[in-house]
């Protein structure tokens, strides 16, 4: 599995076929003492990959998100974000092995879903990773993400490096958006360690808003623990900070905040917490039962 913004495309030791998650955050307001932004951000994630004989993969994701934000103690004020996406491309891989470029599409829905879908809800992005594969403990990555968000283009230039130092220890991601420290407490069963994220995306609102946008600049260090309860059933929990820029509405075809909805306004830096469900597939415990086998 990749794991990059919405369109989770990020290199990592396991592939998550399903995964469903809950983000959720508290967060006082910088011009107030009574009020509190409570945010709920759930994601569902489908991840059906197609290898060919040749190590080519088809990739196809269904990834979506669903955002709740209130205000306490005045829950009147509330908002619901959506987004729908299907990554689509392909991981060619080198006649030496040495290689392997992942490309892909992204298509997006991104809104509050208040009218129907139309064309200032659609955004179109892409990834292009170039893998180098110095041996089956180090990778090196580079490439670049774009998507066309409410606000603009927006290109992010993509840099990583994939060690695994030992059976214990694993280095893996994509600087600046995900990357993972991760040591195996117990052998094959239970993960932990230091993630760093960072996630920027965007919504369009109604014509009731103007058609206006919401912009979300997170930036979180966490500890996460990873928890196998069956066979490639995993159970997972995160909590940690977050110390970027707080969901803000912007005007319409513009970079300028717009104060209409209290909801998106500056809060201060706040904790987060996640858990989840994964069924996920460890590659590196793959590549172990391949070789016991030859």
């Amino acid at each position: 599995m990749i794991s990059l913004f919405s369109a989770k495309i990020v290199a990592q030791p396991f592939a998550d076929i399903l995964s469903f998650n809950c983000q959720t955050f508290s967060s006082s307001y910088k011009d107030s003492n009574h009020w509190k932004n409570k945010t709920d951000d759930y994601f569902l994630n489908l991840f059906l990959p197609k290898q060919f004989k040749n190590g080519n993969t088809l990739l196809i994701r269904l990834n979506s998100e669903l955002l709740n934000a209130t205000i306490k103690p005045d829950s009147s004020y509330s908002s619901r974000l959506s987004s729908v996406s299907m990554p689509l491309g392909m991981k060619f891989v080198s006649k030496n092995k040495k290689w392997e470029t992942v490309a892909l599409v992204i298509p997006k829905v991104a809104s509050d879903f208040k009218n129907k879908i139309n064309p200032y809800d659609y955004q179109l992005g892409g990834i292009f990773i170039e893998n180098y594969v110095v041996n089956s403990d180090l990778k090196i990555k580079a490439g670049l993400y774009y998507n066309r968000e409410a606000f603009g283009d927006f290109y992010v230039p993509l840099v990583g490096v994939d060690w695994r130092v030992n059976d214990r220890i694993n280095f893996y991601g994509i600087l600046p958006t995900n990357y993972k420290v991760e040591f195996n407490l117990i052998r094959n069963k239970l993960y932990t360690g230091l993630n760093f994220k960072s996630f920027t995306r965007s919504f369009r609102l109604s014509a009731k808003d103007n058609k206006d946008y919401v912009r979300y600049d997170e930036m979180q260090v966490k500890l996460f623990v990873d928890c196998f309860v069956a066979p490639k059933i995993l159970v997972f929990g995160e909590v940690g900070y977050s110390i970027g820029k707080s969901p803000w509405q912007y005007t319409y075809n513009t970079k300028d905040v717009t104060a209409l909805n209290p909801l998106f306004t500056a809060v201060k830096s706040y904790p987060t917490f996640n858990i989840g469900v994964a069924y996920r597939v460890r590659l590196d415990l793959k590549k172990k039962e391949e070789a016991a086998t030859n």
